[in-house]
């Protein structure tokens, strides 16, 4: 069956085992207790972006990889000693390692693949 990787995710889990479950804010607006019952899974996910993220994101439990599959973009990460700039062009991939902040700056229309575990997300305003 076909899948639209904008609108669903895919979760892939320990196992080999994969389940199409809603994506976007229908997945992340759900309750903690909810969201824990994907346990250590990996979530495959697109999305398009004609703007900048609004906010920073993090992932405490698991590295995170990004590729750029149309468009261009800067990643912005915050490490310890300050803010790293990643120019991503189409075909781009990056991996950004588990515990660091993130955040896109959009600098033509973009398509973006994520591949995460989401256990433990974290958000922040810009």
């Amino acid at each position: 069956m076909a899948t639209d990787l904008s609108s669903h995710y895919v979760l892939l889990d320990a196992s080999g085992a994969s389940t199409t479950v809603e994506g976007g804010d229908a997945f992340w607006s759900q309750p903690s207790d909810e969201l824990d019952r994907y346990g250590r899974g990996w979530l495959l996910s697109e999305y398009t972006f004609a703007s900048d993220w609004p906010q920073w994101e993090m992932h405490p439990e698991a590295d995170e990889v990004v590729r750029l599959m149309s468009g261009a973009a800067e990643l912005r990460l915050e490490w310890p000693t300050g803010i790293q700039d990643v120019t991503l062009r189409a075909g781009d991939a990056y991996v950004i390692p588990k515990g660091v902040w993130h955040t896109v700056r959009v600098r033509e229309p973009c398509r973006m693949l994520h591949v995460t575990m989401g256990a433990g997300t974290r958000h922040r305003p810009l």
